[in-house]
């Protein structure tokens, strides 16, 4: 008998209709000590399979469930979630609904569910350290819980069920919210969990990371399992026509690459960084020229941002200073002011933890991606541009209004902020009612909010879900509704955390197709990301954080041109950048398509 068993299993929640499913006719084995990849678009029923295997469903979830699941020959109807504890651990999707909310330390989060366990003191003590160690938080022991980023607090989450040491690790997006480096070092962790005995199921959109340490892939879709086996083959098949995962750059450049006649195709198509490069480089002469040391790029046709000056500022005061196009259309500020100054902001959440560390630059139109590692003063700076934090020092200024002097209630007519957690800002019983709430507090006219609503709407794709309850939805389904939300507020400076968190292709496709509509409005957007991909397409200019300070700052090109500095924020190129910058082309490729286009030029010349 398999581990884990789904025969013919069905399920539908309460809220659903009577002809739609959860899961529909699904039926697959797990086995002992196996590493198992779970992926597909959004409500695919991803997290519906995930709440199965520890008796979440049928035990805590209203609905009807069909089939049968059983986990070490235990049927899920027959047991408990508490008795289900020790063999299976549950990772939520989003952190912020499995931490407890009551501990005031970091350590007694982690402690909380080996207490209910009746573990001797000693053991709790060994096993939290342990596991803080192994997530590389253990220097936030005494944190409050409620005091840390949303990656840190994902990485307290997946330590808090690591220290159980259940059987089975069931990980729903365990790094949606963790910058690359960390997501990096999650992966590496969880990958070496099957070999200590642990049985892992892991769902991610992030598979050019996820699928290299693999055993298989499952692909689930409108409920069904449609795809299944070892990850290679299953991304070459939705490489081929599916559009329901996001596939990784190295895969499509393998496929080209094969497609071309460049790689035979009985060789198993590149996974990562290094095997793309492998199969390149007899194809690429690289390019006689120092930019692969030096890191300068040429010209980069979204340059233009407005009319200021950004400095690309190094640690050790280096700078390169970037001229800016006036190609973008920009926010007025006051007295032609830029429509957002930081000056010399600097921000404490109390004497031992200060979040931003003199912070200087303006905005004035385009798309401003901030980049940095959890805990660089990301949301932290988001949340200065809307007032819910005023700076210990400095000055923020909106459209020449210091923050200081309005209410948030003031500036919201200005600023529209869409949080990186959708449940810290969603309340209403409906989707369309969240969605009208922020233009009716604005005093709008009622033809104005109808048009402002259905462009929204339109924009999030939510038509078939505006009368349905936001928390009936999915996490990345809410995020969307967060973001309409702010949208039909129609201010002009708009700013988003994290929008492609757990986003499935055509969803991360949505919402950036929203951010140039936004852009050719008139708007300043400030998107603040971990997707290095959607900041080379959508940004007009990228400003990396760390540790409260700006490390760079300049167009997508200039910045990912600096790769030496731009690791001390701990964020990585996207792929396609890092596999030119190892074949020494002359400019970073921002993308796939940059990519090839290298390679046939470098070919031609041949």
């Amino acid at each position: 008998m398999s581990l884990i068993e789904f025969d013919d299993v069905s399920f539908q929640y309460r809220t659903q209709p009577d002809d739609e499913y959860a899961l529909e006719s699904v039926s697959c084995r797990i086995e002992r000590e196996e590493f198992v990849g779970i992926t597909g678009p959004s409500h695919a029923g991803k997290s519906t399979f995930c709440r199965c295997i520890p008796s979440y469903i049928p035990n805590f979830f209203d609905g009807t469930l069909s089939g049968t699941v059983t986990v070490d020959g235990v049927d899920a109807r027959e047991t408990t979630i508490g008795e289900m504890a020790t063999t299976a651990g549950l990772l939520f999707e989003n952190p912020f609904d499995q931490l407890t909310g009551a501990s005031t330390s970091v350590i007694e989060e982690v402690a909380f569910g080996l207490e209910n366990l009746g573990l001797p003191a000693d053991e709790i003590l060994e096993r939290c350290v342990e596991n803080l160690e192994r997530m590389n938080i253990r220097d936030l022991i005494d944190r409050n819980p409620q005091q840390l980023s949303g990656g840190q607090s994902q990485r307290l989450a997946l330590a808090a069920i690591l220290a159980m040491q259940p059987e089975v690790l069931v990980l729903d997006e365990p790094a949606s919210q963790l910058d690359p480096h960390g997501t990096d070092e999650v992966f590496d962790v969880i990958s070496g969990m099957d070999d200590e005995g642990y049985t892992v199921i892991l769902v991610s959109q992030q598979l050019g990371r996820m699928a290299r340490h693999l055993d298989r892939l499952f692909v689930l879709d409108n409920g069904r399992l449609v795809d299944q086996g070892d990850p290679r083959e299953v991304l070459d098949h939705e490489a081929a026509g599916a559009d329901r995962v996001l596939v990784p750059d190295t895969v499509t450049v393998g496929r080209r690459l094969r497609r071309q006649g460049y790689i035979d195709r009985d060789r198993p198509l590149p996974l990562r960084v290094d095997e793309a490069v492998e199969e390149l480089r007899p194809h690429v002469a690289p390019a006689e020229t120092d930019a692969q040391t030096n890191g300068l790029g040429g010209s980069d046709e979204r340059a233009g941002s407005g009319n200021e000056r950004s400095s690309m500022a190094e640690s050790g005061g280096d700078e390169l200073a970037a001229e800016k196009g006036n190609g973008e259309p920009g926010v007025e500020g006051g007295d032609d002011e830029p429509a957002v100054v930081f000056d010399g902001v600097r921000f404490a959440y109390n004497e031992e933890i200060e979040a931003l560390r003199g912070i200087s630059c303006s905005f004035d139109g385009g798309c401003v991606c901030l980049v940095g590692q959890n805990g660089a003063g990301k949301s932290t700076f988001a949340k200065h541009l809307n007032g819910l934090l005023k700076p210990t020092e400095g000055t923020v200024r909106i459209r020449g209004t210091d923050t200081r002097d309005y209410r948030v209630a003031q500036l919201a007519r200005d600023v529209g902020l869409s949080f990186q957690n959708p449940d810290d800002q969603l309340f209403h019983d409906s989707v369309e009612e969240e969605i009208r709430y922020g233009p009716r507090n604005l005093d709008y006219d009622v033809d104005r909010i109808d048009d402002l609503v259905e462009v929204a709407v339109e924009r999030m794709h939510l038509d078939e879900v505006r009368e349905k309850n936001p928390y009936d939805l999915g996490h990345s389904q809410r995020k969307r509704v967060a973001v309409a939300s702010v949208l039909a507020m129609d201010t002009p400076i708009v700013v988003l955390d994290e929008p492609t968190g757990g986003q499935d292709a055509p969803g991360t496709r949505m919402l950036g197709a929203a951010v140039n509509d936004l852009v050719a409005d008139g708007k300043l957007v400030v998107v603040i990301t971990h997707d290095m991909s959607f900041a080379c397409e959508h940004a007009t200019r990228v400003v990396a954080l760390g540790e409260g300070q700006i490390l760079l700052d300049g167009t997508p090109r200039e910045v990912f041109s600096r790769p030496d500095t731009l690791a001390k924020t701990d964020v990585q190129p996207p792929a396609a950048t890092r596999i030119g910058t190892r074949l020494g082309l002359s400019e970073p490729a921002l993308s796939v398509e940059d990519l090839l286009a290298a390679v046939d030029r470098s070919t031609a010349e041949e």
